[in-house]
């Protein structure tokens, strides 16, 4: 149970996994807490548009903080996510046999210099020729609508006070104590003229939602290392999302904010999408027959679109890393793209809260 033991009021923007899991922590502790989301519901965005992969360190190969980020963090999202976490897939994880960025040793030796379980174990549905290496690995998806009823049932025991289809700028919250910004992509808009905006790599994503023959049924395969792809249950169904590093992106730039084609606009963080606009599905396709029998016979479901933001200038090492900046003596100002470390990051920011509030005079 929660209960209000602080006078200070404390505006969490943006109803992402990291702005929600950031309330909770802190209503937790007992502030008032205000979330406000733009969209008419929680993880809209990002957080509810991507593979749905509880990352343990795998996935991340050429960065090591990467991986240990989210190997660390795993266990504290099962402690409070736990119910969303689905353990019933086999995930594989493959070295192509060409224009791989890593090798098979170098792969390996991460899994074992970090502990991670791994055996040597190849699905029917990956070709031979394809991989100079296939293994089993031990990690995990999370359902995302479990996810979304965990988080709201959580807001409400902790009296967080939800503002759904709130748009808000820094001026809307001077009247707040302290302001955590966990707004992902639209980070700079939301801070704009109080901090100095951060450059950022944006990517305008598809994801297409498909079903696959009965030979794929509970598998998830990840292809390493470069422009290559995976494939992964949509928990709580029996599709699938397909995942592309070059086919995915529709439009990328670099820069304060992300450039949306009008084309696109009107399908953004619109859930699945059955007739969109555009589509690389059939790219997605035809670069998959390289690696898996049968993907031929994919049906086209419909696809999911997003902005997925990272830092720019990271191509060598893929890192993700996640940040928890001090903005000023009342803003914090939380960057991840990597849903596994969200419990983690609101501790940080729970902690930063505390602090400033404890050095503001009469402060209960």
């Amino acid at each position: 149970m929660c209960t209000t033991v602080h006078s200070n009021r404390v505006a969490i923007v943006g109803g992402g996994i990291f702005g929600v899991t950031a309330a909770i922590e802190i209503a937790r502790a007992g502030f008032s807490v205000d979330l406000f989301e733009r969209h008419s519901d929680l993880l809209r965005g990002a957080s509810g548009i991507n593979q749905y992969r509880l990352h343990r360190g795998y996935h991340y190969p050429r960065s090591v903080e990467t991986a240990v980020s989210c190997k660390n963090s795993e266990p504290s999202f099962r402690a409070m996510y736990g119910p969303s976490v689905v353990d019933t897939y086999e995930h594989y994880y493959v070295i192509s046999s060409r224009d791989s960025l890593t090798s098979p040793e170098a792969f390996t030796g991460l899994c074992q210099e970090l502990d991670l379980e791994f055996e040597s174990d190849r699905p029917e549905v990956v070709r031979p020729a394809a991989s100079a290496l296939c293994l089993r690995v031990q990690e995990s998806l999370f359902d995302p609508e479990i996810l979304k009823q965990l988080c709201w049932t959580e807001l409400d025991r902790c009296g967080v006070h939800v503002h759904l289809e709130s748009e808000v700028t820094a001026r809307d919250l001077e009247s707040h104590d302290f302001v955590v910004i966990a707004t992902y992509a639209r980070l700079n808009s939301v801070l704009e003229g109080t901090w100095t905006p951060r450059k950022y790599q944006f990517e305008v994503c598809e994801k297409p939602v498909v079903r696959l023959p009965r030979q794929f049924a509970g598998k998830s395969v990840v292809v390493l290392d470069g422009a290559f792809m995976c494939i992964d249950p949509l928990p709580g169904s029996d599709l699938f999302v397909l995942g592309n590093v070059t086919h995915a992106i529709h439009h990328t730039n670099e820069g304060t904010s992300p450039e949306v084609p009008a084309i696109l606009e009107s399908v953004l963080d619109s859930g699945i999408v059955t007739a969109p606009p555009i589509t690389k599905f059939h790219e997605y396709i035809e670069s998959a027959r390289e690696f898996f029998y049968g993907i031929e016979e994919a049906e086209f479901v419909g696809s999911m679109f997003t902005v997925r933001t990272v830092l720019p200038n990271k191509h060598e090492t893929d890192e993700r890393p996640t940040l928890v900046d001090r903005i000023d003596d009342r803003t914090v100002a939380i960057f991840s793209g990597k849903i596994s470390t969200c419990v983690e990051a609101a501790r940080q920011t729970l902690a930063i809260v505390r602090q400033e509030a404890s050095s503001v005079p009469g402060a209960s």
